[in-house]
């Protein structure tokens, strides 16, 4: 398959240009775009550029709302509250950061609670800016019901990744992971290409173990570490959709339909200076002390991509 390198100044402006001609904002387009190149150059291609796509055709067909207006609220000093307006979580996020920021450094925690939600993309994004702002970040998002656990063999909630990010003195280090075996767009990657699946991925739409990627997208997916994987889920969701965001059971598909999923994500942000000044710089030496002595390297930090490797099919739909 040819792959086309694109440098990624010129990605966010292809991908900017092509959401605002389905439909998105300016606001809402230059966000997502960003939000977009921000993966790719982190690597997390496959909730980069590829899956911009899904949001085009949301956008198309009306389950996101492209003119979305989000409303922040901060009904007390340390509590936000955003109404994405079945927007995108990207712009309401973008929008309630600064307030959120602040109440953090005046409080030294705050929450942010957000509903009416397209689902969130890639939650790495929003904890790294915090973290860039020296604020540790504790993402949560819920997705519509994908994954089956404590023993359904159909859907009964989502794939809901957690996200956490730290600042260093060094840079941010992030743990982004869904609470699924793999995340959804690795099974649809994989139906694509062809290629088998890990046993402990999904199951087929009979309940069975398979390996076969389509078959797993008729089925349902299966959570990390059995029950402790679900109920690490069923705490995401519950913690999402706490300010009005839909449980996973009651959202729309995020890939079909006019309806929006209106979920939900939680963001809580953290100070460490308010706790101890040095906390920063004790929690670098503990990690590299981790990984001298025993290889080990949490929220590794790869050296960030300067171009993007689209299929020639993905950029031609990006054109389109």
């Amino acid at each position: 398959m040819t792959a086309h390198r694109i440098p990624l100044p010129d990605l966010e402006l292809l991908c900017a240009d092509a959401l605002r001609r389905a439909g998105a904002s300016d606001a809402m387009a230059r966000s997502l775009a960003a939000a977009t190149v921000a993966a790719e150059r982190r690597g997390k291609v496959g909730v980069g550029a590829a899956h911009l796509v899904d949001y085009l055709d949301a956008l198309q067909a009306g389950r996101l709302h492209g003119a979305a207006e989000p409303r922040l609220v901060q009904p007390r000093a340390a509590v936000l509250t955003v109404d994405a307006d079945r927007g995108t979580a990207q712009l309401a996020v973008d929008i309630a950061a600064p307030a959120l920021t602040e109440a953090a450094r005046t409080c030294g925690v705050a929450v942010l609670s957000l509903h009416e939600a397209y689902p969130a993309g890639e939650l790495g994004h929003y904890a790294h800016q915090l973290a860039e702002q020296g604020l540790i970040a504790i993402v949560a998002g819920n997705s519509p019901a994908l994954m089956a656990t404590h023993g359904a063999t159909a859907p009964v909630t989502g794939t809901n990744p957690l996200a956490f990010a730290l600042p260093l003195p060094s840079g941010p280090r992030v743990i982004d992971q869904a609470s699924s075996a793999t995340a959804f767009v690795n099974i649809r990657a994989a139906a694509d290409r062809g290629e088998p699946i890990p046993a402990d991925w999904a199951l087929d739409a009979e309940g069975n173990p398979t390996t076969d990627a389509a078959a797993a997208l008729t089925g349902v997916m299966l959570p990390f570490g059995g029950l402790k994987g679900g109920n690490i889920a069923m705490i995401i969701e519950l913690l999402a959709a706490m300010s009005g965001g839909s449980f996973s059971l009651d959202a729309a598909p995020f890939d079909t339909g006019t309806e929006s999923p209106r979920l939900g994500l939680l963001i809580a942000a953290i100070d460490p200076t308010a706790f101890a000044p040095d906390y920063p710089a004790r929690a670098e030496a503990h990690l590299q002390r981790l990984h001298e002595r025993f290889g080990i390297d949490i929220g590794r930090r790869r050296p960030p991509r300067t171009h993007a490797a689209l299929p020639a099919a993905l950029l031609q739909e990006l054109n389109a």
